[in-house]
C-alpha cells in the first residue's frame, strides 16, 4: 500500500550507457497532501552525495508533481548496477 493517489508517471527502465559517457535519469511522481521527498538507490542501496536536481510543483492546494534527476557526468564500471527512484510521503516510501 501507499499514499492515496501516489503515481510514478516516469521512472527509467532500461538505460545502456557507453564508458565515459554522461547518462540522466529522470523520475517523476504526483500525490496528494505534502510534497514528497525523493532520491535514488543502486543496488538497493542509498546514494547520499548523489548529483541529483529535485523540484516539487504544486499542481493544485493539495496536489504537487516531483521529479528527480540523478546526473552521472562520466559513467564508470563501478556505476554499473540497477537505480531506483523512490519517494518518500504520507510517511510512506515506494
Amino acid at each position: 500500500p501507499h499514499p492515496p493517489g501516489l503515481v510514478f508517471l516516469e521512472n527509467p527502465s532500461n538505460v545502456t550507457s557507453s564508458l565515459g559517457k554522461a547518462v540522466r535519469l529522470r523520475c517523476r511522481a504526483r500525490g496528494a497532501g505534502e510534497p514528497p521527498e525523493m532520491g535514488w538507490r543502486r543496488d538497493g542501496r542509498p546514494l547520499e552525495l548523489a548529483d541529483s536536481d529535485q523540484a516539487q510543483v504544486p499542481l493544485s492546494e493539495d496536489v504537487w508533481l516531483g521529479t528527480s534527476e540523478l546526473s552521472i557526468p562520466a559513467v564508470q564500471l563501478s556505476d554499473a548496477g540497477r537505480y531506483q527512484c523512490w519517494v518518500r510521503a504520507g510517511g510512506e516510501q515506494l
